[in-house]
């Protein structure tokens, strides 16, 4: 009996060790950065850690992604120089065959925006471009230093960036942010998730938000966060920024910042042509108008300027009427033959709406910019037209990567 047990337990080591070999999980390299170089700056330990915008650390991470995962592990501390001296930029890195994980220190490793420090405007701080397959994990913004964004995803023209995960990050008191706290943009950026997220206090006015995205990105998940407080639409996905989803969340307005909507479809025709998207799903989330009788509108999709050529983004009283009082069968019409939007392509389901919330789901048109009105302007309830459900779009099922 003890020799066989014997044999049982050498078979069981060689399995452990064959399988530690075969699977990336069990031999992820890691690698240190600091918001200083440590020692000789290698980051191959923490007491080496290399300088975090030291360019050729970064072109050797992507040398050894070709073999191996790879984790890169900002240590405690303020990298502030994102602010007063030049961004981060991870550009052109990434394996379609093996993770690169960017992390810090939960609530320790922060990137701050002070205007003590730096009086003038940055553009970004953190900008992923043309990279793939990269998770970014506990990494933590604040400062109202003025700022384009915190942490951009983007892609040149003709290029791609895929498969990013935007995990535990928190942005807090940005009071400087011009467009977003972070965001995602250009149409080669695709399969972005952001979840268990937290942002709170953020923005100078209308044009700010906690999440910015725009130009035609796709496949946007946002999950499990917090939104709290902001002086523009929450989350925008603005232009034909198509097939995403918002699940799990929480958007909290208090009484001291203005009642724009909390999830928003935009377009703004005037130097270009902006086109509505139809891909959407809004699910398990909390609405919450908190603080005074202000009304807000949930979730949205608006028009302002010009019509787009081909469409009547523009309404006649007539057309205002239907949008106000028409049937749902009425509203549905006049939402495909003038916005080009198909609401059976957009499910909100199972969301909770507390103090004033004017519209769960509603589209508005507004000429500006020098256009004509052709009679009406303002907002109509649609929440009748868009599927009410808890079936979830194919393409949801095959894309949400949780």
């Amino acid at each position: 009996m003890k020799t066989k047990m014997k044999i049982i337990n050498i078979l069981l080591l060689m399995f452990i060790v064959s399988l530690t070999k075969a699977s990336p999980m069990f031999n992820i390299k890691q690698l240190y950065v600091s918001y200083e170089q440590k020692g000789t700056g290698t980051g191959d330990s923490e007491s080496n850690a290399a300088d975090f915008l030291n360019s050729s650390f970064w072109k050797e991470v992507n040398t050894q992604l070709k073999k191996q995962p790879i984790t890169v592990l900002f240590l405690e501390g303020n990298y502030s120089r994102t602010f007063t001296q030049k961004p981060l930029k991870i550009e052109d890195i990434g394996s379609p065959n093996n993770l690169l994980i960017i992390k810090g220190i939960p609530e320790k490793t922060w990137f701050t925006a002070d205007p003590n420090e730096f009086s003038g405007e940055r553009s970004v701080l953190v900008d992923i471009v043309n990279s793939q397959n990269i998770q970014i994990s506990n990494f933590s913004f604040k400062g109202n230093g003025k700022l384009g964004y915190a942490l951009r995803i983007t892609s040149t023209n003709g290029g791609e960036t895929k498969n990013i995960l935007v995990n535990n990050c928190l942005w807090t008191d940005m009071r400087g942010i011009i467009y977003g706290t972070t965001g995602v943009h250009q149409k080669g950026t695709k399969n972005v998730t952001y979840k268990n997220c937290t942002f709170k206090r953020v923005g100078i006015d209308s044009h700010s938000h906690h999440i910015y995205n725009a130009y035609n990105p796709s496949y946007i998940y946002i999950i499990d966060s917090h939104f709290e407080d902001c002086t523009g639409d929450y989350v925008r996905f603005r232009d034909s920024t198509d097939y995403c989803i918002v699940k799990g969340s929480k958007f909290v307005r208090n009484k001291d910042f203005p009642s724009y909507p909390f999830i928003s479809m935009p377009n703004f025709n005037k130097a270009r042509a902006e086109s509505f998207a139809s891909n959407y799903a809004f699910y398990d989330n909390d609405f919450i108008n908190n603080g005074d009788n202000s009304i807000v509108n949930a979730i949205v999709l608006h028009h302002y300027g010009y019509n787009r050529p081909g469409f009547n983004y523009l309404l006649t009283k007539e057309e205002g009427d239907v949008l106000t009082n028409g049937t749902a069968a009425e509203k549905k019409k006049l939402l495909a033959e003038n916005f080009g939007i198909d609401t059976d392509q957009i499910r909100v389901y199972n969301n909770r709406y507390s103090n004033n919330i004017q519209n769960k789901v509603a589209i508005g048109s507004f000429p500006a910019y020098g256009a004509e009105s052709k009679g009406w302007k303002g907002f109509g309830d649609i929440y009748s037209t868009v599927k009410n459900t808890n079936v979830p779009f194919k393409w949801e099922a095959n894309n949400l990567n949780e």
